[in-house]
Order: C-alpha cells, then sequence, then structure tokens
C-alpha cells in the first residue's frame, strides 16, 4: 500500500473518530491528548540517529564533490527566500482580504519568556561532545552541528577515516531501514492526533469567530506551498520531474504535519519520501532537509505575521503604516531563527515575540488567538514541512544531484 493511502486513510478514520466521541462527560479530550504525546514518541524515536548518521555522511559525500560550502551558502540563501515569499504572502492575504476582526476577549495562559539566540545556542550546546547523546527531545540543531562537524573532519586523512566512514554508513542504512519501517505503522496511527483534533476543536469555544482568519491562513499557505514552490521547481528545471510529482511526494509530508503539528515528526517522511519518490540522493537530503526543517520556517512566519497583523486591526481602528509593517515583518523572521528547539507551538512563541517587540500596550494580545492556536499551529508546519521539501528539491535540481526513483513508495 503506497504511504501517502497510508497517512490518508489514518486522517480520515481519526477525523471521523474525532466526531463520534462525546466532548462532555469524560475525560476523552485528555486521553488522546496522552496518547498523541504517546505516537509522537514512537514516531519520532529513530529520528536522531537518522539525522546524526545521515549528515556525517552527507557532508563527506558533498565534501568529495567539493561542493559543501556553494550547497551550504545557497541552502541559506533559499530559506532566506522562502520565508520572505512567505511573509509577503501572509502580509498581502491579510491586508487584501481583510478578514473579519475578531472582538477582544479575555485569555489567560502562561507567560513565555523571550530567548535570546545565545541563550538558545548555550542550551543547545553542551560542555562535552557525549552530552549531545542526552539532551532533550528538542535538541535535534546539535545532533545535526555534530554531524556536520564530524562530516568535516572524515577528509583529513581517509586511510585513518575509512574504517570509521564505513561503519557510520552501515548505521545510516539501518537508520534509515527501521525509520522506513516505522513510518508503515504511522500512517494510520495518524489517527489518534486527527481525532485529538478534532475533538479538541468541536470542544473549543468563541471558534466561530475565528473561521475567516483560518480560512485565510489556510489560503495564503496553500498558494505557497501548492502554487509558488512548484511554479518555481518547474522555472529552475523545465525538462525535469513535472512539479505534480513532487506535489504528489510532499501529500504524506503535509498529512503528518496537519495531524501531528510536529515539524521533527513531519521530517521523518519528508527525508523518506525526497529520496524514494523524488530521486534526492543522501548528500542532499542527509543535511539540506533536516538543516531546513530546523530553520526554515516559513509557515510559522507566516501565520504569526498574519495573525498578528489581524489582532491590530481587531484592538485598533487605526490604519497600519508599510513601516510598521515591514518592522514586524524583519522582526518575525528574525525571530524565527531562536525557533531551532521549537518543533511544535512555534506560532504562539513567535507571536509573543513580535507583540513583545511591537509593544505599545499589545503585548498580551496575542492571546485572543488562544481558541484558534491548534489550527493554526498545523497550518504553519504543513508550510514549514513542504518549505524542507521544496528546498532540498531546489538543491538537487540546482546541482544536477536527481536521479530516476527506482520504486517509489
Amino acid at each position: 500500500m503506497k504511504i501517502w493511502l497510508r497517512y490518508g486513510i489514518g486522517v480520515v478514520l481519526g477525523t471521523i473518530i474525532g466526531f463520534w466521541l462525546p466532548t462532555t462527560g469524560g475525560d476523552t479530550t485528555a486521553f488522546l491528548i496522552e496518547f498523541s504525546e504517546l505516537f509522537l514518541r514512537v514516531a519520532r524515536f529513530f529520528l536522531f540517529p537518522l539525522v546524526f548518521f545521515a549528515a556525517i555522511i552527507a557532508v563527506d559525500e558533498l565534501n568529495e564533490d567539493r561542493r559543501l560550502l556553494r550547497v551550504g551558502l545557497e541552502t541559506v540563501g533559499w530559506i532566506v527566500l522562502a520565508i520572505v515569499i512567505s511573509g509577503i504572502v501572509g502580509i498581502t492575504a491579510i491586508v487584501g482580504l481583510e478578514p473579519q476582526r475578531i472582538p477582544p476577549m479575555i485569555q489567560e495562559a502562561d507567560e513565555i519568556a523571550a530567548l535570546q539566540l545565545l541563550d538558545v545556542l548555550q542550551e543547545g550546546i553542551p560542555f562535552n561532545f557525549f552530552q549531545v547523546f542526552v539532551l532533550d527531545d528538542h535538541a535535534l540543531f546539535a545532533v545535526l552541528a555534530v554531524g556536520l562537524i564530524i562530516g568535516m573532519a572524515l577528509r583529513f586523512d581517509r586511510e585513518i577515516t575509512a574504517p570509521l566512514s564505513l561503519v557510520i554508513d552501515s548505521a545510516n542504512r539501518i537508520s534509515y531501514y527501521v525509520n522506513g519501517v516505522l513510518l508503515q505503522f504511522v500512517g494510520f496511527l495518524l489517527a489518534i492526533p486527527s481525532a485529538m483534533v478534532i475533538v479538541r476543536l468541536r470542544a473549543a469555544e468563541s471558534i466561530a469567530l475565528f473561521g475567516q482568519l483560518i480560512l485565510v491562513v489556510s489560503v495564503a499557505a496553500a498558494v505557497v506551498g501548492f502554487v509558488l514552490y512548484p511554479l518555481i521547481l518547474y522555472l529552475l528545471d523545465r525538462k525535469g520531474p513535472h512539479p505534480l510529482r513532487w506535489l504528489s511526494a510532499m501529500v504524506p509530508t503535509a498529512l503528518a504535519a496537519a495531524a501531528g503539528g510536529d515539524t521533527y515528526l513531519a521530517l521523518a517522511t519528508t527525508g523518506r519520501m525526497t529520496k524514494e519518490n523524488l530521486g534526492v540522493p543522501r548528500r542532499v537530503g542527509g543535511v539540506v532537509t533536516p538543516f531546513v526543517a530546523i530553520f526554515g520556517r516559513a509557515g510559522t512566519v507566516l501565520v504569526s505575521i498574519a495573525g498578528f497583523l489581524l489582532v491590530i486591526r481587531s484592538y485598533t481602528a487605526l490604519e497600519i503604516g508599510f513601516g510598521e509593517i515591514l518592522g514586524l515583518t524583519l522582526a518575525a523572521i528574525a525571530y524565527s531563527v531562536v525557533m531551532v528547539r521549537v518543533p511544535s507551538g512555534g506560532v504562539l512563541m513567535l507571536l509573543s515575540y513580535v507583540a513583545l517587540r511591537y509593544g505599545r500596550g499589545m503585548e498580551n494580545s496575542y492571546l485572543i488567538l488562544l481558541p484558534v492556536m491548534l489550527v493554526l499551529e498545523r497550518v504553519a508546519v504543513v508550510l514549514d514541512a513542504m518549505t524542507a521539501g521544496f528546498v532540498t528539491q531546489a538543491i538537487a535540481i540546482r546541482y544536477n544531484y536527481l536521479r530516476e526513483p527506482e520504486r517509489p513508495i
């Protein structure tokens, strides 16, 4: 059975169960939240070793091709481009479509401390190498960074490093195989978080007030992920694979992101789909895909900017000037860098940063979006995950690394 069909069945089944289960008179929501957490643990179980070993081999192979620096710099460039495009589309959607204003409501939430880049680096980089493997489950950046360093070191003397390269290559292939077996079950198990999302939305109050906002940000994200990204890929290589092939490969990624709301969960699927269905080799997918998944938070920026602009319009009748919009956009892009340790919940955190940056008594204004944050987070993660697939494909095209897939899954 094709992987997209497994994922589709899981999401549809979970949606039906979510509408069937009762929302009152029991602990349905708490039960589903706990099982969704268990599902995430199982689905991400082999992701860190997969990223670690793949990054080492990918960097070593790019070093052999003498393309490591160029690929790295171009990857950063594509990330910036994707984030800027997403931010512009999000702003245009709110300013042009003018969704319904949201009546100010009193919402309570735990205070979110604004992280600084230095703090993030200190938390993600331990005092010694071995501690990388005992950090928390958000430390993918540290694991990737160590993999990059070891991969660059393998080149200094091939006679010495060759045995280690063989061991790491074997470990990567084993991790890839185990992760692939795990994903066969993940598809059907997506029913658990899907049901949880539906039950929580049914229990949410005043969600109808956010209907137009949800529609606008969903359309904006779809324009970027399903129109602009394929169009750019087509312009990069008009004689290559049709953009519809890329879109079909991104379907399981989008489903995993929409159900789980976690970029790491989607990353496990993205890496497999780009390799098996799009022909992206390990030397690109092993390092570019996780790097973009960590830093390329285009969806988070789009949803956060769009949401905060609507919040400002809801709190004041004054028009928002171009200078203010530009300042908020730049702030969102800058703060998105510190999202490296936030695989889920990035929109809420980025909104808090942007609101703090904006000031003027609006520091807690973003809290009116809490009733619909579950949906906004998932819209953002879907585009974040598709951005990883987009940049990976673009790099593979640019450097002629694509090959014809042998057995699409």
